[in-house]
């Protein structure tokens, strides 16, 4: 029975194409992965195919693991000026570990702040990379 093209590129391929190529970018294994996502890494095999589609739920925690924005994982180019993502260091896990301490009020407003500080990073990145564009243009 022949594989037709169209088999080869469902969206769940394409997400499960790009799960793989993060992951080994950061230099994970299925396992250590699946273990920081809480599933288990049979399930994370079978997403990286094509063959399981990734939960909502699923993505987001995989997104953050790698720190990556839902829009750069749809579209990788638009996060060329932002700084390599990483697996979660120890200090990561601590976060984690407070934030899941936090009362739903609690985690609302620190994801608020988080973002906030992200958002003003962000903004920082691109003044100093405009400003360098223009020093070496003689702008």
């Amino acid at each position: 029975m022949a594989i037709e093209l169209h088999e080869l590129t469902t969206p769940a391929a394409d997400v499960g194409a790009r799960l793989r190529a993060l992951r080994r970018e950061r230099h994970l294994t299925q396992t250590e992965l699946a273990r920081q996502i809480g599933i288990q890494q049979s399930d994370l095999s079978r997403m990286e195919k094509g063959e399981y589609r990734v939960s909502l739920d699923n993505l987001f925690k995989i997104l953050a693991v790698f720190d990556v924005a839902l829009n750069d994982f749809f579209d990788p180019r638009q996060a060329a000026d932002e700084p390599t993502a990483r697996p979660l260091s120890h200090e990561d896990m601590q976060i984690l570990h407070l934030v899941r301490q936090l009362s739903d009020e609690g985690r609302r407003e620190a994801m608020e702040f988080l973002e906030f500080k992200v958002r003003r990073e962000q903004q920082d990145r691109r003044a100093v990379a405009s400003r360098r564009r223009g020093m070496e243009t003689g702008s």
